[in-house]
């Protein structure tokens, strides 16, 4: 397979993996909008009041509307598929882990570390091979 091949299947990884993740998200964001305290106690999570926990939930789908430019042209909005790993999702890994493990928060807020963190190297490594796969084939070697 030649290198522009692999390209193509790399942006095309990039953008299924970076789908997944929006709709993860929506697994989120819809309980947070319409069923908060279902959603919360789920995980044995409190939050009152729960205007917070639906702001949240709102916030989180707007982040997931500025990953969708990169999924259906990356070459076009290459700096929204970075954002969408430095800064979004790692740090949404950062922030739960400090939450669990520095300021004492419950453990079921990994679950957001393992989504995001998940998602996060999944997609960070597809950029990756784009980018030299991309180098290699301006230094000619393609």
């Amino acid at each position: 397979m030649n290198r522009h091949q692999s390209i193509s299947r790399w942006k095309l990884r990039h953008s299924l993996i970076v789908w997944l993740g929006i709709v993860l998200n929506m697994g989120f964001v819809i309980p947070l909008l319409f069923a908060p305290a279902w959603f919360l106690d789920l995980f044995g999570l409190r939050a009152e009041p729960l205007i917070w926990s639906r702001f949240s939930g709102l916030l989180l789908a707007i982040i997931s509307v500025f990953y969708i430019p990169a999924t259906i042209d990356i070459d076009r909005y290459r700096i929204f598929a970075w954002l969408s790993v430095f800064p979004s999702r790692s740090f949404g890994v950062l922030f739960f882990s400090i939450m669990v493990f520095l300021a004492h928060q419950p453990a079921a807020y990994l679950l957001g570390v393992a989504l995001d963190g998940s998602i996060g190297i999944a997609s960070l490594w597809c950029l990756i091979r784009i980018v030299t796969l991309e180098q290699e084939i301006a230094e000619g070697d393609g």
